[in-house]
């Protein structure tokens, strides 16, 4: 159906950082993999939460199409800083640079949640349950699915791509450039190769 744009009031929490210190020999069972032995970890969770007010079309009495119209979204950026004891300056410093550029890509959130919106809006959605409720149920899980997946698209993916050049133009800190030069090259300030 025509009409309107799509309301979409979206609105970004402040990013929540929490730091775990841990004995290198037993880390936490929530510390994800990927960093160096010994080093440190940057876990970044971009999420979204929405309320999706969408006109419904029965299509038989299991099946309905929706067409999103209205938004009201809550975006969140939950960092956790995970350090050995006593690490060093340096380790420290490489992954506060995760932190910033996380955060650098969360700025864009209430944006990005609203283009998410604009994408999806009035897209015409179908599913089938065992009676109309539960097709609703199912359709509302369907759009709710493709608006995160665009937002994130906007937002965690680009973070994990760039801080994934991070970690290769300062070799997961272990290069002298450091955290500040690897940022400046995120930034497009320093040499080619940049994050951002």
């Amino acid at each position: 159906p025509a009409g309107p744009h799509a309301a979409a009031d979206a609105r970004a929490e402040l990013p929540v950082v929490a730091y775990v210190d841990s004995d290198p020999r037993h880390p936490p069972d929530a510390m994800p993999g990927g960093g160096v032995e010994g080093g440190g970890v940057c876990h970044s969770v971009f999420e979204l939460e929405a309320n999706i007010v969408s006109s419904v079309e029965l299509l038989t009495p299991t099946t309905v199409r929706v067409y999103p119209a209205d938004f009201e979204i809550t975006t969140r950026l939950k960092i956790t800083i995970y350090a050995p004891h006593g690490a060093l300056d340096d380790l420290r410093a490489h992954e506060e640079g995760h932190r910033t550029i996380a955060e650098h890509y969360y700025r864009s959130a209430e944006s990005a949640a609203r283009n998410a919106a604009a994408s999806v809006e009035r897209r015409p959605f179908e599913a089938d349950g065992i009676d109309r409720a539960a097709a609703e149920r199912a359709v509302a899980e369907l759009v709710l699915a493709a608006l995160k997946e665009a937002f994130m698209q906007r937002t965690h993916a680009r973070s994990a791509a760039a801080n994934a050049r991070y970690d290769a133009i300062t070799k997961h800190g272990l290069d002298r450039v450091g955290a500040a030069g690897g940022l400046r090259r995120a930034d497009g300030q320093g040499p080619p190769n940049s994050l951002c």
